[in-house]
């Protein structure tokens, strides 16, 4: 029996953030952990994208599940000169989004999650996943929750959640970001009020000029998007653009709502923990991030141009497309490794 969901990540041995291994080795023994106890039959794909060549390769780094477990494992590698040809190469060591490609294209099972390699998945999400009632209609959204450095990898899993839940330091919401330290929050959307409501209506029924794009749940989305096969191929995926990869899967997920996925949140319980670390993200990281893409010369997609095209698909009701047919380097033989 095949497969019911394939995970897809992409990484290289290169510690970036700090302890990447350690947060890898985490995530992978948590997953094949809860596939087991949950009989959810799923394959881990692991795009190694670049590998340094002054460290082993993930195959090597990594200690991987034992062969015979309801998680497969797989690692697919993409060269240095493959990467080399990428506009901005020399500065971006990973292209995650064309990485991440890479694997969806190469996935067998019927359902599809993109993620990255420094999460947890709660119990409750395996568990409904496992329960094999995923829509292919639908594309699957759950808040992240961002943790402290140090999560217990040898604790059971009842345990190593709560510590989870205690040791929180934002909550990745639709609405936006709650610092769970000071309380403070960084507003993505406002409240969805009754006056809010009602113009959202009038713009979807064309009674008024369009003016804002759909109100998905956008934070955070790299991390989590569930969508059917079939739904990642009539999209072609991520679009494969040569840049920084910020508000890609933003862009990916738009144009799967106007494809036809329509967003399905996965409310607590259900949710994902991630582990922090030196290069995460947070909204008083922003501008660092930025200056310092701005500084090396590299490009990245704004909140400017990603509105004008959310709002462009709005109005004409239809998905862009930006890959053609060879998207995840298609035509390219591409070493894999089966590993569990």
């Amino acid at each position: 029996m095949g497969p019911y969901l394939s995970i897809v990540s992409t990484a290289r041995n290169d510690d970036h953030g700090g302890n990447l291994l350690g947060r890898m080795q985490l995530f992978l023994d948590s997953l094949a952990e809860q596939c087991d106890r949950f009989s959810l039959p799923a394959e881990l794909i692991l795009v190694e994208w670049n590998p340094p060549a002054d460290r082993p390769p993930l195959a090597e780094a990594l200690r991987w599940p034992a062969r015979g477990g309801a998680l497969r494992a797989r690692v697919i590698r993409v060269p240095a000169e493959v990467h080399a040809r990428f506009r901005f190469a020399d500065r971006l060591p990973l292209f995650q989004m064309i990485g991440k490609n890479v694997g969806i294209r190469r996935a067998s099972a019927p359902f599809v999650l993109a993620t990255n390699i420094d999460l947890l998945f709660s119990d409750e999400l395996i568990r409904h996943i496992a329960a094999r009632r995923l829509r292919p209609d639908r594309m699957y959204r759950v808040d992240r929750y961002d943790v402290e450095a140090g999560v217990p990898a040898d604790a059971p899993p009842t345990e190593r959640f709560a510590w989870c839940d205690s040791h929180l330091l934002r909550v990745n919401q639709r609405g936006g970001i709650l610092d769970a330290k000071t309380g403070e929050f960084h507003i993505i959307y406002w409240k969805m009020a009754w006056r809010v409501w009602l113009i959202e209506r009038l713009q979807d029924w064309n009674l008024i000029p369009i003016v804002t794009r759909p109100r998905l749940h956008l934070n955070a989305c790299g991390d989590f998007t569930l969508l059917a096969m079939e739904q990642w191929r009539a999209m072609r995926a991520y679009p494969e653009l040569q840049m920084f990869s910020m508000h890609l899967d933003s862009v990916l997920c738009t144009a799967a709502h106007f494809g036809g996925a329509r967003e399905q949140f996965l409310p607590p319980p259900m949710k994902t923990y991630h582990v922090e670390h030196g290069k995460g993200w947070s909204p008083r990281g922003e501008k660092e991030l930025n200056d310092r893409l701005a500084s090396a010369g590299i490009d990245q997609l704004d909140h400017q141009q990603f509105h004008r095209w959310a709002i462009q698909m709005r109005r004409e009701r239809k998905p862009m497309m930006f890959n053609d047919e060879n998207w995840g380097l298609a035509n390219e033989k591409l070493r894999e490794e089966q590993m569990a």
